[in-house]
């Protein structure tokens, strides 16, 4: 019996191992604002601390097989890239199989969705789902306008979507947090195609037309930093309007700050994309916008309680 106890731990402990070595380079892109998002839906909803620790959980469990599915599903399709690329992932150090990847596919694919029906967001899942076959089994990825304009964008919704469902289950959502979920997920897919300047060789060489390489790099930063200076702002306070009306943000404390905050960080973005040019600076740029999303998605709680 112990024997087959340790052999079962064995087991778990590396699947776990597996998956990190998976997604270990999307916990600030995708766990944390999953996380983000379920809290935030926590804090609106304003539901009682103490069932917390059970959906947090799930919200957890939820947002790892969210990314490890999609992560397997790209990484097998790009192994001969990784091996240049990034040598450290699973499949080029042979931690697993090609093989072994499609078994765990087709086995976390379903618990995922087991998961989804228990938590009553099953066909949001399936709809994530879509997307990442679209995305790395159809060639969304290989250009800029798929894979940030409508992949990313769908995605982003599809993950504020499921998150406010495990964090609030069988309330519905009403229709002013549904366009906040559509204006947030626009303006995260619209500014994603910021990341593309980090990694312009590769792309290159993988035949990728990111925005970039399609129009040139100068030119790409010219529309990007156009972009962070007008598009990207005017999307925020749109989301920001779903929830208030626009001289009530401007006449109270709370609101006005956010406002303000964001016109100077994604300014300060523009900048940095158009002055500070390398793969490591535009890497930092990007993480700039990261935490610009982590930090205003639950921009909606603030809004809400004032």
């Amino acid at each position: 019996m112990s024997t087959h106890r340790q052999t079962g731990l064995s087991f778990v402990f590396h699947e776990i191992h597996v998956l990190w070595k998976f997604i270990n380079n999307d916990i600030w892109d995708t766990i944390l604002p999953s996380l983000i998002a379920f809290f935030t839906a926590w804090i609106y909803c304003e539901h009682s601390w103490k069932g917390l620790p059970m959906h947090l959980l799930c919200s957890l469990v939820y947002a790892c097989l969210y990314i490890y599915t999609f992560c397997m599903t790209n990484q097998v399709n790009s192994i001969e890239e990784d091996r240049i690329n990034k040598p450290y992932r699973p499949l080029p150090t042979g931690l697993v199989t090609k093989k072994s990847t499609y078994y765990r596919i087709i086995i976390y694919n379903m618990l995922f969705l087991l998961l989804a029906y228990r938590l009553e967001i099953f066909w949001i899942s399936v709809g994530w789902q879509l997307i990442t076959y679209l995305l790395n089994v159809y060639g969304w990825s290989d250009h800029w306008i798929t894979k940030n304009l409508f992949g990313m964008s769908i995605g982003t919704f599809l993950l504020l979507a499921a998150q406010w469902g495990i964090a609030s289950p069988g309330e519905g959502v009403s229709l002013n947090i549904v366009w906040y979920f559509i204006c947030i997920s626009l303006w995260a897919g619209f500014a994603l195609p910021i990341q593309d300047f980090r990694d312009e060789k590769g792309d290159r060489e993988m035949g990728r037309k990111t925005l970039p390489i399609a129009i040139g790099d100068k030119n790409g930063r010219v529309l990007m930093v156009i972009h962070y200076l007008t598009l990207s702002p005017a999307l925020f306070i749109a989301a920001m309007l779903t929830q208030m009306p626009f001289f009530e943000i401007i006449k109270t404390p709370v609101p006005l700050i956010i406002l303000v905050i964001q016109l100077l960080v994604h300014w300060s973005i523009a900048i940095r994309l158009w002055r500070q040019r390398s793969p490591e600076k535009d890497n930092q740029t990007y993480h700039l916008f990261v935490y610009l999303f982590c930090a205003g998605v639950p921009v909606i709680c603030y809004i809400n309680i004032t």
